[in-house]
């Protein structure tokens, strides 16, 4: 196939850490499938921003983790799925991609988000309810910020004055920003501003990720933007496989029972505590999905837990009808796959599923 029609493939880490599980052998875990999935043919990496418990994430900072990553690789790009910027300035994190991006030969791929853990909100002592206008405004800030030139910036959470990036990213005009799109307010600014979008098939089934491409489409066609090519699209999505199903089912069953129970346990007490109605509304209604979601849920609308071939087939119709230029690959959902089972499964996806694409 043509490099246009191809499909990338990504690895994403939420690093949750589990009783008994030790957070520095969850890095090195990490380090060594980075390694290993740049060997295989993988692409890039994703790790994510989370906060304040253990048993979720032990990923405060996706940059860190990048740049242990990019000092093992050569190839691999580096991103982030994502940095929730209205939880840092949004100059910190430019210059902090800048960094990355020059110190890794240019691998730096900006996953953002608005963020949405009353949690992280109140440790870091951010207002939840300000938080669609600080994406907006650090969006702008940060993009201007990273094209290295000299700048001043007037927003209603920050100012600038006379401000030069240094050092300016390798990358011309800088390394690419993708917006994380859960919901109509962000996938209507992302289409506004003409900028690609990371999508999560964990927590958005098929039919409703059909109806974000849409959204999205017409909010760039609105704008003026051209329609969105497979590129602009990414799609994160848990996956396993093995040689059969029962193989599968045997080490994904027990892992994903054990995310859905950490998502009751840990974000129940979490929505209790959230002020802003809205969002309290927004995570009642997730909890009320994954409280009714059950294993054999995932495989197919909300992630692809199966045999190669199965798995070909469900990511060719993926491709097809979404138009995703990049899977990125979930291959630890719920963290306590064993990690030889982990390399397993991702060599068995890049010798049988990836050369289907």
């Amino acid at each position: 196939m043509s490099s246009m029609s191809s499909l990338r493939f990504g690895l994403h880490y939420l690093l949750s850490c589990a009783p008994g599980q030790d957070p520095q052998q969850r890095y090195r875990d990490t380090l060594e499938q980075a390694v290993r999935g740049e060997a295989l043919g993988f692409e890039s990496v994703w790790p994510v921003e989370h906060h304040f418990n253990r048993a979720i994430s032990i990923c405060p900072s996706p940059m860190l983790l990048l740049a242990a990553i990019a000092a093992r690789t050569s190839r691999l790009r580096l991103g982030t799925a994502v940095i929730q910027l209205p939880l840092s300035h949004p100059l910190r994190v430019a210059e902090e991609a800048a960094m990355l991006d020059v110190m890794s030969g240019g691998r730096v791929e900006l996953g953002l988000g608005r963020g949405s853990n009353p949690s992280h909100f109140a440790g870091l002592g951010v207002s939840l309810a300000e938080s669609r206008e600080r994406l907006e405004e650090g969006l702008t800030l940060l993009s201007r910020a990273l094209t290295g030139e000299p700048f001043s910036f007037e927003g209603a959470y920050h100012r600038a004055r006379d401000i030069t990036l240094s050092p300016r990213p390798l990358q011309v005009p800088h390394p690419r920003i993708h917006l994380a799109a859960n919901g109509q307010d962000t996938l209507e600014l992302a289409g506004r501003r003409g900028l690609p979008v990371i999508l999560a098939a964990h927590v958005n089934p098929l039919p409703r990720l059909r109806e974000y491409v849409e959204v999205y489409a017409r909010s760039r066609q609105a704008a003026g933007h051209p329609p969105p090519r497979a590129e602009d699209i990414s799609l994160l999505m848990p996956i396993f496989v093995a040689e059969t199903k029962a193989q599968v089912d045997e080490l994904m069953a027990p892992s994903v029972a054990h995310y859905l129970k950490l998502v009751r346990t840990e974000l129940v007490p979490v929505m209790e505590r959230c002020t802003v109605e809205a969002e309290r509304v927004k995570l009642s209604a997730m909890l009320e999905r994954m409280s009714a979601t059950r294993y054999q849920d995932f495989n197919g609308q909300m992630g692809i837990f199966d045999t190669p071939q199965a798995c070909v087939e469900k990511l060719s119709r993926l491709k097809k009808e979404l138009g995703v230029g990049r899977v990125i690959g979930w291959f630890n959902f719920g963290g306590v796959v064993p990690h030889a089972a982990v390399l397993r499964s991702m060599e068995l996806f890049a010798s049988e599923v990836m050369p289907a694409f």
